[in-house]
């Protein structure tokens, strides 16, 4: 009876010792590190948080987020982990915010950016990107777009003009025809004009083109708008709010 107690005590005693092992081996064990998503690229960032991120799955896949170095021609060279990194931006890679009308021009030295793409087989130190994100370029534009709002409403609640839409033609320095309902207005714009696109950024007079629709707020004088407002709803095609 003795022998059987003890046999059993040691059966136990050798499976708790295994399972202890088991244990310290799953938990020493080396894990592989995630693939960056694309949701990570696409996930809207504060930018108070200008924390520098490098993260690069075992296929290549990368996550960076860092400070515009310079900006060329096709390219960016971005300050992140381990140094410059030169971001290389295609014809397919998408350019946000979407106000940026994918034109790596309006990035400018010292932004804060996010990049995702695939690390380059061909060069050191080099990302090919399929997205790039500009942060501060977003918060720039808002705040001219908050700032835009404002004045407008401002603007309307000061004067007792009103408000015309129709199509813009004869464009020049200072003044368009609008034709509204068949009847044609000469639009006269002034240094205090407020000119203004779709998505509620200044624009130049002269970037109106023929047949836009066009909402002036304004006093009509005998067929003369004096306007404080203008804003061409058909610039840019995208409406990006």
């Amino acid at each position: 009876m003795n022998k059987k107690i003890i046999a059993s005590v040691s059966i136990i005693a050798s499976l708790a010792a295994f399972t202890t092992i088991l244990v310290a081996n799953a938990q020493t064990a080396t894990t592989t590190p995630p693939v960056p998503s694309s949701s990570h690229a696409s996930t809207s960032l504060p930018l108070k948080s200008e924390r520098q991120v490098l993260q690069v799955g075992p296929e290549g896949k990368v996550v960076m987020h860092g400070k515009v170095a310079s900006v060329d021609n096709g390219s960016l060279t971005v300050n992140s982990w381990g140094g410059p990194w030169t971001v290389n931006v295609g014809s397919k890679t998408k350019i946000l915010p979407a106000t940026a009308g994918n034109d790596l021009t309006k990035f400018k030295t010292g932004d804060f950016v996010g990049v995702y793409g695939t690390v380059s087989k061909s060069a050191n130190w080099t990302i090919d990107a399929t997205l790039v994100r500009d942060w501060t370029y977003r918060q720039t534009v808002t705040q001219e777009q908050k700032e835009n709002v404002q004045s407008v409403h401002k603007t309307m609640k000061a004067e007792t003009p009103r408000n015309y839409v129709g199509k813009a033609s004869n464009v020049t320095d200072n003044s368009f025809t609008l034709t509204v309902g068949g009847t044609s207005y000469t639009v006269n714009v002034v240094s205090g004009t407020k000119v203004i696109d779709r998505n509620r950024l200044n624009m130049k007079l002269s970037s109106i083109k023929d047949g836009d629709n066009v909402r002036v707020w304004g006093v009509n004088t005998n067929g003369n708008i004096a306007a404080s407002i203008v804003r061409d709803v058909s610039f840019p095609a995208t409406n990006t709010r």
